[in-house]
């Protein structure tokens, strides 16, 4: 059985496969780094890993947002560790609850389709869509995740 994670932000109801969220957590220091992609403003630390956070609505070809936020979603990609900010409010969804459809051809790359449950249209996030995009980076001077990745490596290794 196949389930969704429902999340809610300022504008935008999404939802993220169960078995690539990691977990969900509140309250946690997030930090501005310089020369982040353009669509990360801010890192978490979770574990000593560095997470990029991704602060949805879309707004055209970029997503935006601000720190406000105080709950997490923790999800596994291609790429590494992610974190989407979120409203405490979130649920987890047996797939056979809602209706799923799929996108043939998607406006964004990132939406594979719709799950709507009890009258709520919720946008299902690619994940790994969205990973590829940081990894690509914007030049030199960007944290990607197989940045973040190596470096939590290396961190791991000098503490052997």
């Amino acid at each position: 059985m196949t389930g969704f994670g429902l999340f809610r932000t300022e504008g935008l109801d999404y939802a993220i496969p169960l078995n690539q969220i990691r977990r969900i957590v509140q309250e946690k220091e997030v930090y501005p780094l310089p020369g982040l992609p353009t669509d990360i403003s801010f890192v978490l630390v979770h574990e000593g890993t560095l997470v990029p956070i991704f602060f949805l609505p879309c707004r055209g070809d970029r997503f935006g947002g601000t720190d406000t936020s105080s709950c997490y979603a923790l999800v596994d990609s291609e790429y590494g560790l992610l974190a989407f900010a979120t409203q405490p409010n979130s649920r987890i969804v047996a797939e056979h609850r809602g209706d799923l459809s799929v996108l043939s051809e998607p406006e964004q790359t990132w939406q594979t389709g719709t799950f709507r449950y009890q009258g709520h249209d919720y946008a299902v996030l690619n994940v790994d869509v969205l990973a590829t995009e940081i990894a690509r980076g914007n030049g030199l001077n960007c944290l990607t995740l197989s940045g973040t990745r190596r470096l939590n490596e290396e961190k791991t290794t000098a503490g052997r």
